[in-house]
């Protein structure tokens, strides 16, 4: 038997083909101009600045006026950044002529007269003689006195004894510790007649006990203490 062959027509539509999609045409941007600094920025920076130091000035004279022991007649004063022993940043300010040392400023007299009129004259500075609470600050004074004069010289310290009982005190009212005291060997020998404490410095010895009793009526020269100004 023949196999019969079968054949079917099949019609195909036709089909349309994609059309390429075309990008729409590119807008041309404008290239922009550099930024040009406007003309009043640099001098309202300079206004802002010199402002800023104006404030810290009158800041400076406001503080250096209110108190902090030492009076407005020093018409000048130094000030150097930084306080020793401290990590704080301060500027710490002493009239001319005064020695700063960790909080305090130091005057040391050139003329001599008794010890009433000695504190009376520091008085009158806005400070008071001297009141030495640390070996540092014996150590300090001892070193500073020994490179102003070359020879031997004696001021006036802030101790003195009451007449009665003999009680050393100092101008300050800080307790007498007899322990943090810097007296020569055998002193004080007459605390009932020699009620005065006078520093004494020789430039060939270094010996830190050098404190002596003497008469309050003798003529010394005089170390005044005051407190630092601080910014």
């Amino acid at each position: 038997m023949a196999l019969e062959i079968t054949y079917a027509e099949v019609k195909f539509k036709d089909t349309l083909l994609p059309v390429e999609a075309k990008a729409p045409p590119e807008k041309s941007t404008p290239q922009r101009e550099p930024c040009k600094p406007k003309l009043w920025v640099p001098w309202l920076v300079s206004a802002l600045l010199l402002l800023l130091c104006v404030a810290l000035i009158i800041t400076l004279i406001v503080i250096l006026h209110k108190g902090h022991g030492l009076p407005e007649t020093f018409p000048e004063w130094r000030c150097a950044l930084g306080t020793p022993g401290s990590k704080e940043q301060f500027w710490t300010c002493c009239p001319m002529g005064w020695k700063p040392f960790r909080a305090n400023c130091y005057y040391l007299s050139s003329d001599s007269m008794s010890w009433d009129e000695s504190e009376k004259n520091c008085t009158g500075m806005g400070s008071h003689l001297v009141v030495i609470n640390t070996q540092a600050e014996q150590d300090f004074l001892l070193s500073w006195t020994k490179t102003i004069f070359s020879s031997r010289r004696s001021y006036f310290i802030g101790l003195s004894a009451q007449e009665v009982e003999a009680q050393w005190c100092w101008v300050d009212q800080t307790p007498y510790n007899k322990t943090a005291t810097f007296w020569k060997p055998g002193e004080p020998s007459s605390p009932k007649t020699e009620q005065c404490t006078s520093f004494q410095v020789h430039s060939r010895t270094q010996a830190r006990q050098n404190w002596n009793d003497v008469p309050c009526s003798t003529s010394l020269n005089r170390i005044c203490e005051a407190a630092a100004a601080f910014i």
